[in-house]
């Protein structure tokens, strides 16, 4: 008996330990629909198929089966899916366990794609038993043996975007790439393998934890979320509107699920006070809703005025309150609906603003007040004019939708990982809020991998990575994602997680791109357990722009984390739930960060390098901090932040030079100003430095540089920037104020613990004081630097009118409007000023508009700085568009505009419009007015887009602090840096200066006259060179063209000329000039430099009868004669020389000359614009769907505008043409058209197509324009004009950066939504996208597209200097891969040209043996009949290729081998069924094979090998060699397709022959490698074979002659 009950006990014990074996979290499972899938394919067996059986029992086992609980579906697929059961079949766990075992194995194919298709149609649907109508989770588990063999990626997307989770168990011989692509992410999560059926057993708890897991995640995403409403009632209603409201609110009582746990409803009155009737915990039912609701009556307060502010105030603060029933903590939705009784005359915006604040919707409602009252301050479309309740029934009961900002509908291309922790302070509820605010920010970008791709880490103890960037495919999967992201609890390590992100996230193997910004949004809710600092700085090198949002945290740590400038990028908060009615704010904060580190952004835009590029003479000193307050990589920051600042400049000895010292206890030199000339050896200066360390004394530093300072400022403008990073142990105020006494411009830069006070007195200016928290931001604040260094030299000469046009409604605070009048005081300060110069007006507006004063009023800075500190606030509404309409007169001569001067309208709006803007912008822009768009706080972004009509003109900010830093950019964009002739870039100029006695009094005018005109030119060896010649009786040459190479020199020069003053024998004169034109003295006539004479006389020529001939010599060399004429010059001989008037200039006295320079600017300007003589000019027009037909139409006559520009000729301007939409589609080439009237005709013919929008391709084929054969002349410029938004669908940076290795000039010209990015890419340059914005407004841009044609190209650094652009290495000289070269007619094509195609395989370890071929290589037979015939050939129909295949062993040896012949059924199908027996290896013994192989068994003159592998199993250069044999002995090419991505890189190491266009590693996996394969011996055959058909032509037409 005793052992009886011992084994019972046993027994029992077993039974409880069964029982208790289920997984923790599958006792918190209460419902479910899960379907399996079973994979029951041949390579399972039978006896494999016993244990999914059993595995699947067991599964089950420990689920909580039942029709209102765990439903289970099961289906089964080989080459078709089978039914077995639905989801409604069987509700008892007993039937369910008894159907699993009745299930018989198929034995057939596997076609898992075919299957999920199968079963999202027939059991995820009610019909089939899902309950997902009901908010019940849906979960399907594929099982599978081994890989498809029809596509997976689209079945399984589709059903996950059926709402599906799904789970992938891989077993035996499976495909874990395919495995990842069917299931969820994270695959760790979603992805279960086990490598024997025997051993699946073990994978049932760790399934059944991650299943329970999800399902209850997913139960809590699809709870349906209830809402937190309250009424706030006018106790003015009249009687009769309070009684139809109060019988429509026990409607909506009694048709809304109201209750403590679902609806809440809560009620007050309002008048001069607020009266609660009940808070939203009062009632818990809808009996007790009723009652109270029944006996509500009208508060009586006769005579008094109501108090909307107050009570709207009153709400923010108390109704939604957590212990008054408010539910934001839990993620509930709140809604405050004013009920209006009658019109009200404060302002409550404000008030209205503090309830939206907290993250409550305000909805109006009243049928005496007017809408645009509401409207007022209401949140956007919930006004309404009825009592109604029940009719808005859906604005309470829909789930929230998310408000998308427009600045995010602007992010096009972004990189962007979430960081959040989860951490045991933050709590389930808290995580909710999190998850939700990130739902939030997703819901608001363009998620796809083109555009912004996601990616998600959490982070407790330890990261983990939910979500590379190259997982989640658009924003639905990244949503699903989100919502089913558990809590994990755990400490806070932030570092790690940052780490993780850092290595394993933003990096090129998870999808990270080059050349797109980076972003990471970190969240955490405290103190990190480890040290943030150091990864953060890592991050920001990459560069990632770190956002840091805190919880009950210290901004210190925040502060380490974020990006430059910390106040946008961190934000600290009280509690989680303020990430609700943050969340716009942040959308908007982060997402206008990125917009604006776009190219061609209104911040980024290349005003600062255009403007630097004018900068042709500076000594520039910088004094870098070298003590103990800084270690090696600061050091190495501040190289690299020298290094960019100097790229901005022309180096050179006598331009832009560089000096540098730094100091620890005491200063030394590293290089002096004259050291380097050039930006190479300036880079092997500071790569050279090293950190020695010290003391900090800056007093003694700046003390040693007053001498070096001193000189250097004798000799042209001279800065000196300061870099510290610590408090200086001496004095530092005596020392700068003597370095500035020398005018010498100081800038103080402070990093870390340097000392503010101490900055400002090294400067003297807050203006030129900057201080980064840590080196590696010093890259940020290098343009406000050059800003102030290059602005005064490019807003020389630059007069504008300017009207600041400001918002001054009741929607601005007191606060913010003073901050508006600071910032456009600030802007007025950093320009210059003058009734000459920039006049300035400004008008106010809110309902209506104020002129605060016109354009002509003030001339001093003082006046008008004073008259803004004047402007009172008018309040009121918001109608800009009547603004707009009415400041387009202020521009007026009438109101002291100058039409004919650049007219700009600075536009500071607080707030959306409420009338119509549309028209009064464009007429305004039609006026051209350039209108600067700045949105602050609720600015709308489509608004000011359609205001200013250019994305680089608008900014929308989400608070007025963040505009003071738009001042100085401001600024420059009013001088309009990109301007036409700032200067005279490139030219040589001869001043003729009449030196008679008629002058001598006058002679300090003429050379201000000369050296006006010498200022606004740029001077050097390089660019424009100037000469001199004084002439009475005699001519003498003062200085030549090659005398003096900087501007200092020749105005120096020009000072110390002396006239002879004797007669004026002008004509000898020119006669002498001509010679010093010439090479020997300095002119570059033979290198098409223009060439300008500068005549400058007082009286008439003694010898005028000479005048005509020699001015006609001058001008028979293409020399210019500009006349200059003063007081009794004779008008007619001025006229003779010039050969026309507007090359004659004529003032009345000497004082008049001096200002002369500005009437000639025009005129030197065309003189010496680039020669467009010679191009060659090919356009690619975007005819996809993302350009309309009437804009199509517009671009088209543009483009017939463009040629019309030109002087069309066969020795002239050629142009071509091509346009694309899924498929580029020639029209004409180079060589086709050489009259301009054919050419435009052509053009205005195209067609439209629509479609898809394949740039990418594009480019690839329309390298072929700019190949000898169609027309490409090698010594003429080559330049490529797309006209596309950029928003391709393909990839764009190879081909882009592939025509400009060609040394083709690739422009952009973007129109519509421009996608940046993509542009970059193409250009490769930003200065070369012409953003248009609008299409409508391409007409207007001409000028700027056909100037950008003819501009002087630019040196490309990444064309090789020695590589002849137009010779593709790999390719005959004549002829372009991917061309169809032109074929004689009467020449017969090469049919010899033949093609054997030899097939070899490498399966060298870790795959099960004894599995067939095509388990193995799925697409193989795919492969062979694609290449079985090869078509689309220049020199024949096609070509039936033979094909071998062989199986070699490790030696070299035969396991399986065919002959060479055509395409035979029977033998693949022997190849395909070939079974595995032993692993072979890509070693030098197969290469040699094949060598052998081709020698002895082909004739063909085409021999491609194509070899299969798994990678590669010798050394790589013994297989290179053994490739190269393989080349040198006639094999046309080796091609390499990896079974495994991870090696297809490595394989391509020993290809050769591959087509020039097709460089991406070939791989089974490529949806396209079929066809791939195919173009690499289209490719190969016409290397081979299209060279001997053209010598064929070439011999006929030499016969012919």
């Amino acid at each position: 008996m005793r052992g009886r009950a011992v084994l019972l006990s046993i027994i029992l014990a077993a039974g409880f330990f069964a029982v208790s074996a289920q997984p923790v979290e599958c006792e918190a499972v209460t419902v479910g629909d899960i379907v399996f899938l079973v994979d029951s394919s041949g390579s399972i067996g039978t006896e494999n198929f016993k244990e999914v059986r059993a595995f699947l029992s067991k599964v089950i086992e420990n689920l909580d089966i039942g029709p209102d609980k765990v439903r289970v579906g099961l289906a089964q697929y080989g080459n078709d899916p089978v039914q077995e059961f639905l989801l409604k079949d069987h509700m008892d766990k007993t039937s369910l366990l008894a159907a699993v075992d009745k299930i018989t194995f198929l034995d057939s194919g596997t076609e898992t794609g075919k299957a999920i298709n199968f079963i999202r149609g027939r059991y995820f649907t009610a019909e089939g038993g899902s309950r997902a109508s009901q908010r019940v989770p849906q979960i399907a588990v594929v099982m599978s043996d081994g890989e498809s063999s029809d596509d997976v990626a689209i079945p399984a997307k589709r059903l996950r975007e059926h709402g599906v989770l799904v789970f992938a168990i891989g077993v035996g011989s499976y495909d874990s790439k395919q495995l990842e692509i069917i299931a969820n992410h994270p695959s760790e999560d979603f992805v279960f393998t086990s490598d024997t059926f025997q051993a699946l057993q073990g994978l049932r708890n760790t399934l059944l934890k991650s299943v329970c897991t999800s399902l209850e995640a997913q139960r809590e995403a699809l709870t349906e979320r209830f809402a937190d409403i309250f009424f706030l009632v006018d106790s003015a209603l009249p009687q009769r509107q309070f009684i139809l409201f109060r019988n429509e609110l026990i409607r909506f009582i009694d048709q809304l699920d109201v209750g403590q746990s679902s609806y809440r409803v809560g009620l007050a009155q309002y008048g001069p006070d607020v009266k609660v009737e009940f808070y939203l915990n009062a009632h818990k039912s809808q009996a007790q809703y009723t009652r109270a609701v029944k006996s509500l009556q009208l508060l009586q307060q006769p005579g008094q005025a109501q108090n909307l502010g107050g009570a709207l105030e009153f709400a923010a603060a108390d109704f939604f309150r957590p212990e008054k029933g408010g539910r934001a903590n839990q993620g509930a939705r709140q809604f405050l609906v004013v009920v209006l009784g009658k019109d009200f005359k404060e302002s409550v915006f404000s008030s209205a603003k503090k309830v939206k604040s907290e993250g409550v919707v305000v909805v109006t409602m009243s049928v005496s007040v007017p809408i645009e009252a509401m409207l007022s301050f209401t949140s956007e479309q919930f006004a309404f004019n009825s009592l109604r309740i029940t009719q808005l029934m859906d604005v309470f009961t829909t789930e929230e939708v998310e408000v998308v900002t427009e600045d995010c509908r602007r992010v096009n291309t972004a990189d962007i990982v979430f960081i959040i922790t989860e951490a045991e302070g933050v709590g389930t509820g808290n995580f909710k809020l999190i998850r939700s605010f990130v739902q939030s920010l997703i819901s608001s970008l363009n998620v796809d991998q083109a555009r912004v791709r996601v990616g998600i880490v959490t982070y407790s103890d330890t990261p983990k990575v939910h979500a590379y960037l190259n997982s989640l495919q658009d924003r639905a999967e990244a949503l699903q994602l989100i919502n089913l992201i558990p809590y994990r609890g755990g400490g806070t390590k932030t570092g790690a997680a940052l780490r993780t992100s850092l290595d394993s996230v933003f990096t090129q193997k998870h999808g990270s791109r080059k050349d797109v910004q980076k972003v990471a949004i970190v969240i955490t809710d405290g103190k990190s357990q480890d040290s943030v600092k150091k990864v953060a700085v890592e991050l920001h090198r990459v560069p990632v722009r770190v956002f840091a949002i805190g919880v009950k945290q210290d901004t210190t740590e925040l502060q380490d984390m974020a990006s430059y400038p910390t106040n946008r990028h961190v934000f600290a908060m009280n509690s989680f739930t303020q990430l609700k009615p943050l969340k716009q704010i942040l959308q908007k904060s982060i997402c206008s960060v990125i917009i604006q580190g776009s190219v061609n952004s209104f911040k980024n835009s290349r005003d600062v390098k255009e403007a630097c590029e004018q900068k042709d003479e500076a000594n520039i000193f910088f004094l870098i901090d070298d003590s103990d307050s800084i270690d090696i990589s600061d050091l190495s920051d501040t190289k690299e932040f020298i290094t960019d600042f100097m790229k901005t400049f022309r180096i050179g000895p006598s331009q832009v030079r560089l000096g540098l010292v730094k100091y620890s206890d005491s200063p030394t030199l590293q290089f002096a100003l004259t050291k380097y000339s050039s930006i190479s050896d300036l880079k092997k200066a500071l790569k050279n430095i090293q950190h020695e360390g010290g003391g900090t004394n800056t007093g003694r530093a700046l003390t040693s540089m007053e001498s070096r300072l001193l000189v250097a400022s004798r000799q042209g403008p001279t800065y000196l920037i300061v870099i510290t990073a610590g408090r200086s142990a001496d004095k530092v105020k005596g020392p700068a104020e003597r370095i500035r006494a020398q005018d010498v411009m100081v800038f103080a830069v402070g990093v870390n613990n340097s000392n503010k006070a101490q900055l400002q007195e090294i400067s003297g200016d807050p203006v030129r004081t900057f201080n980064v928290p840590d080196y590696h931001f010093l890259k940020w604040i290098k343009n406000e630097i050059l800003r102030q260094i290059c602005g005064p030299e490019v807003c020389k000469d630059a007069p504008s009118d300017i009207i600041f046009l400001t918002e001054s409604s009741e929607r601005i605070s007191q606060a913010d409007f003073k901050k508006m009048k600071e910032f456009m005081k600030s802007a007025v300060n950093k320009s210059i000023v003058g009734l000459d110069d920039m006049r300035v007006g400004v008008m106010q507006f809110s309902t209506d508009h104020k002129l605060e004063f016109p354009l002509n009023k003030y001339s001093s800075k003082a006046d008008i700085l004073g008259a803004i500190d004047n402007m009172k606030q008018l309040n009121g509404g918001v109608a800009t568009g009547r603004a707009l309409s009415e400041v387009l007169k202020y521009f007026s001569a009438s109101e002291g505009g100058r039409p004919n001067l650049r007219k700009n309208l600075v536009l500071i709006t607080f707030s959306g419009a409420t009338d119509d803007l549309i028209g009064p912008a464009k007429d305004l822009r039609k006026s051209n007015v350039s209108i600067f768009s700045i949105g602050v706080v609720g600015g709308n972004y489509t608004q000011l887009s359609e205001i200013s009509g250019y994305s680089d003109r608008v900014i929308n900010e989400v608070n007025v602090d963040l505009i003071q830093e738009l001042d100085g950019i401001l600024a420059l964009k009013f001088c309009d840096p990109h301007r036409d002739c700032k200067k005279v870039q490139k030219a040589d100029i001869i001043f003729l200066v009449d030196g008679s006695s008629s002058i001598v009094n006058h002679f300090g005018s003429m050379r201000i006259f000369m050296e006006s005109i010498v200022n606004r030119t740029l001077v050097s060896r390089n660019s424009t060179r100037f000469g001199a010649i004084l002439y009475s009786n005699d001519p003498e040459i003062k200085f030549s063209l090659n005398t003096f190479n900087s501007r200092g020199e020749v105005l120096n020069a020009i000072k110390a000329l002396v006239p002879p003053s004797q007669n004026t024998y002008t004509g000898k004169a020119l006669n002498y000039a001509l010679q010093f034109f010439n090479e020997e003295h300095g002119g570059r006539r033979r290198l098409n430099v223009p060439q300008i004479l500068m005549v400058i006389t007082d009286g008439e020529a003694h010898d005028n009868d000479l005048l005509e001939g020699y001015s006609n010599q001058l001008r028979a060399k293409n020399i210019t004669v500009l006349s200059i004429g003063v007081q009794n010059a004779n008008m007619n001989e001025l006229l003779i020389m010039a050969g026309s008037e507007e090359r004659v200039f004529f003032v009345e006295d000497f004082k008049k000359l001096e200002t002369l320079y500005k009437n000639l600017s025009g005129v030197i300007c065309n003189t010496t614009k680039p020669s467009c003589e010679q191009m060659d000019v090919v356009f690619l027009l975007d005819r996809s769907g993302s350009i309309n037909t009437s804009d199509y139409q517009i671009m088209k006559n543009f483009t017939a505008e463009v040629v019309n520009s030109f002087n069309v000729a066969k020795n002239l301007v050629h142009f071509g043409l091509a346009q694309f939409s899924k498929d580029p589609k020639d029209e004409f080439y180079l060589n086709q058209h050489y009259n301009q009237k054919e050419i435009v005709d052509k053009i205005l013919q195209l067609s439209y197509m629509g479609g898809d929008t394949q740039l990418g391709k594009a480019l690839s084929f329309v390298k072929k324009y700019f190949n000898p054969l169609w027309g490409s002349r090698k010594d003429v410029p080559q330049t490529l004009v797309v006209f596309s938004d950029g928003n391709s669908h393909d990839d764009v940076e190879d081909a882009g950066d592939e025509l400009r290795r060609r040394r083709i000039d690739v422009l952009a010209v973007a129109i519509g939504d421009v996608f940046d990015v993509q542009l970059l890419q193409i250009t490769g340059d930003p200065q070369k996208i012409i953003n248009v914005g609008k299409v409508e407004d391409l007409p207007g841009f001409k000028k700027k597209v056909v100037d950008a044609i003819c501009k002087e190209p630019k040196d490309d650094p990444d064309v090789d200097p020695d590589v002849d652009p137009y010779v593709d290495p790999d390719v005959d000289p004549y002829v372009d891969p991917d061309v169809d070269p032109y074929v004689d007619p009467d020449v017969d094509p090469d049919t010899n040209c033949t093609i054997d195609i030899a097939i070899g395989f490498d399966i060298s370890g870790g795959r099960a043996f004894s599995v067939p071929l095509f388990r193995l290589i799925s697409p193989l037979q795919e492969i062979v009949r694609s290449v079985s015939t090869v078509s689309d050939l220049c020199c024949s129909a096609s070509v039936q290729t033979r094909i071998s295949f062989s199986i070699i062993d490790v030696d070299g040896g035969s396991l399986y081998v065919t002959d060479f012949e055509t395409y035979n059924e029977d033998v693949l199908r022997k190849v395909l069924d070939f079974s595995w027996s032993q692993a072979t290896l890509f070693n030098s013994a197969l290469l040699k094979y094949f060598n052998v192989k081709f020698k002895s068994k082909s004739t063909a003159k085409v021999k491609i090998l194509v070899i299969f592998s798994d990678g590669l199993d010798d050394n790589v250069m013994k297989l290179k060699q053994e490739s190269e044999l393989l080349r040198t002995s006639g094999v046309s090419a080796l091609l390499t397709v990896a079974l495994e991505d991870t090696h297809a890189s490595e394989l391509q190491t020993v290809e050769f022959g591959r087509g020039h266009n097709y460089q991406v590693p070939l791989s089974i996996s490529l949806p396209s490698i079929s066809s791939t394969i195919l173009q690499h011996i289209v490719s190969a055959h016409a290397k081979r074979c299209q060279s001997s058909s053209i010598l064929k032509g070439a011999e006929v037409a030499i016969k012919s002659l």
